[in-house]
């Protein structure tokens, strides 16, 4: 039995979720990437993976014929959440109603897994982007379980995790609602755990943020406590991740990167909206909503008067979000990171004229009286 190409695998894995014989298991390539590998004695053929598999398979998408700018009215959440705050308050209501709400969180060893809340502290780790792959994990599995259970399930993840989710279930219904992230690409987890080990200077990290009150700073914590925190901008990983230099490689090809959505509702930043065209005065971070099914605008009926919504421009929206016209394009960046990758993240890094710029600002910092000598001899 075959697999789609290691290139184009999404790692989703609904393949491993519906193989009936536990056959496949979950390696990974030269670069570090999640793909899946077939255990030849105990594969049956029975063939379940590759009917399964979105890469292989025709998808089902709606383009968008509403957009909204919105965001919660939860005053905490607002300073929590990544942009508008709309996936925690979809959450938020969900729960509330006795269904059931997936989405990612870091556990204690900084794992980045899809799973189902099991309490209102779980909703508290979902907030704010996590600029890493996580795993679906058993996440397809539970949400069928839930459903056959007759359970509201609302499933927010990147789009191939929710295409991945779609395949396995092969059918729809009519209790679960799939919201989509607006992604750019996802940098495999190891990454992110190797340039950790490296900062955290002996510390224990049981958490990551990269938006939210530190907004687009990467910031390491212990327990409620930050412990690292800096700009993107000085920041290696958080860098060549703004940069599209460290996705997996079917991010570049991706076939969600355009307005055929996968979901009922694509949600993001509101890039490119004028606050003064708001009917509400507003000065907090915003979101639009793509609303992409009749499910979708089901949904926000459900969701209600816990987040405020207004019509948006689709155009401004489209023309300022790059991920809804194409994929990521490969920088310059990208060929030597790919180039100099031995399995070490930050070496390879190091290497890009990022990782190089970073590196003379550390040494500007710590050696001032070089750089102003140096500047003197120019003169």
């Amino acid at each position: 039995m075959e697999l789609c190409s290691t290139e184009l695998c999404t790692g989703c894995f609904a393949c491993k979720s519906v193989c009936p014989k536990d056959a496949i298991s979950i390696s990974h390539d030269g670069l570090l990437k999640t793909i899946p590998v077939i255990d030849a004695a105990k594969c049956v053929d029975c063939g379940l993976c590759a009917k399964t598999c979105p890469v292989l398979n025709d998808s089902e998408s709606n383009i968008p014929n509403i957009c909204l700018a919105a965001w919660t009215n939860n005053n905490e959440d607002q300073k929590d959440c990544a942009s508008g705050g709309i996936a925690t308050a979809i959450s938020r209501v969900i729960y509330d109603r006795g269904g059931k709400v997936f989405g990612c969180a870091f556990d204690k060893d900084l794992n980045l897994d899809i799973r189902m809340a099991e309490s209102l502290d779980d909703l508290e780790r979902f907030k704010s982007s996590k600029y890493v792959q996580s795993s679906t994990a058993d996440s397809y599995a539970e949400v069928k379980k839930q459903l056959l259970d007759d359970k509201e399930v609302v499933y927010i993840g990147s789009p191939c995790q929710i295409d991945g989710l779609k395949h396995y279930l092969k059918k729809d219904y009519e209790k679960l609602y799939l919201v989509d992230i607006i992604c750019h690409g996802v940098p495999p987890i190891d990454y992110l755990k190797q340039y950790v080990r490296k900062k955290k200077c002996g510390r224990k990290v049981n958490n990551v943020g990269f938006r939210g009150n530190n907004d687009f700073c990467l910031t390491l914590y212990d327990g409620d406590k930050s412990i690292y925190c800096v700009s993107s901008y000085y920041d290696m990983y958080y860098e060549e991740f703004l940069r599209s230099v460290t996705y997996r490689d079917n991010c570049y090809s991706c076939r969600y990167a355009n307005m055929n959505r996968i979901s009922d509702l694509t949600i993001g930043d509101f890039w490119g909206l004028d606050k003064a065209t708001l009917s509400e005065p507003y000065e907090g971070r915003v979101s639009e909503i793509l609303v992409n099914t009749k499910k979708g605008q089901k949904l926000l009926e459900i969701v209600g008067d816990y987040i405020h919504t207004e019509p948006g421009d689709m155009d401004v929206a489209i023309q300022n979000n790059a991920q809804l016209q194409h994929p990521s394009v490969a920088p310059p960046d990208r060929k030597i990171f790919v180039d100099s990758f031995n399995g070490d993240f930050v070496k390879a890094s190091y290497r890009t004229s990022i990782g190089k710029r970073i590196f003379k600002d550390k040494l500007r910092k710590k050696l001032p009286i070089l750089f102003y000598i140096k500047d003197i001899i120019k003169r």
